[in-house]
């Protein structure tokens, strides 16, 4: 017999009336008994379908609506922290532009005068503005180094959060703050 013939022939004999599955071993095949099992599949299919859309989709809703604002608010106070480092930047190469022609000014006005003492006074020169751009380089690293390690405690803290929620576990900090300090690290590059 072809496989078509006798997958006609079992289809026949589960589903025609009186066939040996229908009546005797296979009760949910009963044509008599069909209906109430449709009714109850209607009933528990409502049932689950309210449950569904007023329990668990609006919690799951919630939860991601959170996580949206937590992340969006900690790419926020990122983007923050580095507009200030680039302001701070900005504001360290002017000063340092009005240092360096401060400085020339000065040299021109003392080497005229008298180049003895322009050397004297433009060496103590050199050695303030040294000093002052020494000052504020460690003040924008300070800054830099500042807002880099917060952006990685936000970091760690958005991760650990995700991840304890996506996993239903809290994570391991080390390894977490690990893999999140070597995606930082490879980021920055």
């Amino acid at each position: 017999m072809r496989p078509a013939a006798k997958a006609l022939a079992l289809a026949a004999a589960v589903l025609l009336p009186g066939g040996a599955l229908a009546a005797g071993n296979m009760p949910q095949l009963n044509p008599h008994d069909m209906v109430p099992q449709l009714v109850w599949l209607a009933i528990l299919f409502a049932v689950l379908y309210l449950l569904m859309s007023t329990i668990a989709v609006p919690r799951i809703s919630a939860t991601l609506q959170a996580r949206d604002a937590k992340i969006s608010g900690d790419l926020a106070a990122a983007e923050k922290a580095n507009d200030d480092a680039r302001a701070l930047i900005e504001a360290y190469q002017k000063r340092l532009a009005g240092a360096r022609e401060n400085s020339r000014r000065l040299t021109r006005e003392r080497e005229e005068a008298d180049g003895a003492a322009a050397a004297a006074h433009l060496a103590q020169l050199n050695e303030r503005i040294g000093a002052q751009i020494g000052e504020a380089e460690k003040r924008i690293a300070a800054a830099r180094t500042n807002a880099l390690s917060s952006l990685e405690q936000m970091a760690n803290d958005v991760a650990q959060s995700v991840y304890a929620k996506l996993a239903g576990q809290p994570a391991d900090s080390g390894q977490l703050g690990a893999k999140v300090t070597d995606a930082m690290k490879r980021n920055s590059r």
